[in-house]
């Protein structure tokens, strides 16, 4: 329960020199120390409730932190992305221990820069900017999970592939470079990241059942491909 996070922490606090008490004008836990005041919110889990009050608390007191049980996903992506939102929020995370009550602060309170995260991530950043350009069609829904996106990756395979369909099925990857205009169509076809190509002979790709699926499964895509979109093809 929230009340048995309440002194750990109080404790932890007060070796430090703060005078702390629970349940200040709705705080959970209140403390003062010389000009500086602090607020605690007392969560069973870190969520989006406990962020919304305790931002609330930032119009109040000069540091808030919200203190939780040490959840065993800790270390986990998904939970480390919740601190993610406490630090540019600037509020602090504090966990303890169910068994020992060890207090620890994983998170202070301090507001980090966004452009801090930018830097770090900006070989990402790049790649999404790549990615989009990459996409002629731009024809994917957001929002979705389980569908098939089109990327500019899918998109160059299915113009090698109905590229293969029109000099029969079967040819050189020569031939489909020249046709298709896609300079690595070899290295997809040898790929066959979908599956559906079959390479018969030295230099000589075929179509497989799959291809021939994925021709009508992808036909709309593939009409908007021939009219041309937007992006760089290679």
């Amino acid at each position: 329960m929230e009340k048995d996070l309440f002194l750990p922490i109080k404790k932890y606090f007060e070796q430090y020199g703060y005078v702390a008490d629970g349940e200040v004008g709705d705080i959970d836990l209140y403390m003062e120390k010389g000009d500086e005041s602090v607020a605690v919110e007392l969560k069973v889990k870190l969520d989006f409730r406990s962020v919304q009050q305790a931002a609330q608390r930032q119009k109040l007191v000069d540091t808030v932190f919200i203190g939780i049980f040490k959840p065993k996903d800790l270390n986990s992506r998904s939970f480390q992305d919740k601190i993610y939102i406490l630090k540019r929020l600037g509020i602090g995370l504090i966990v303890v221990s169910k068994r020992m009550k060890t207090v620890e602060i994983v998170s202070e309170p301090v507001v980090s820069e966004l452009q801090n995260y930018k830097n770090r991530n900006k070989r990402k950043k790049d790649a999404i900017s790549e990615e989009f350009k990459k996409r002629r069609t731009k024809s994917n829904t957001g929002g979705v999970r389980g569908e098939k996106l089109i990327t500019g990756y899918r998109e160059d395979a299915l113009l090698v592939l109905d590229t293969l369909a029109e000099l029969g099925g079967v040819a050189t990857t020569k031939a489909v470079r020249e046709q298709s205009g896609i300079k690595r169509s070899t290295d997809i076809m040898h790929a066959n990241y979908y599956g559906w190509f079959s390479n018969v002979d030295r230099g000589i790709y075929k179509i497989r059942q799959a291809g021939y699926d994925a021709l009508e499964e992808f036909e709309d895509t593939i009409y908007l491909l021939r009219r041309g979109g937007t992006g760089s093809s290679n």
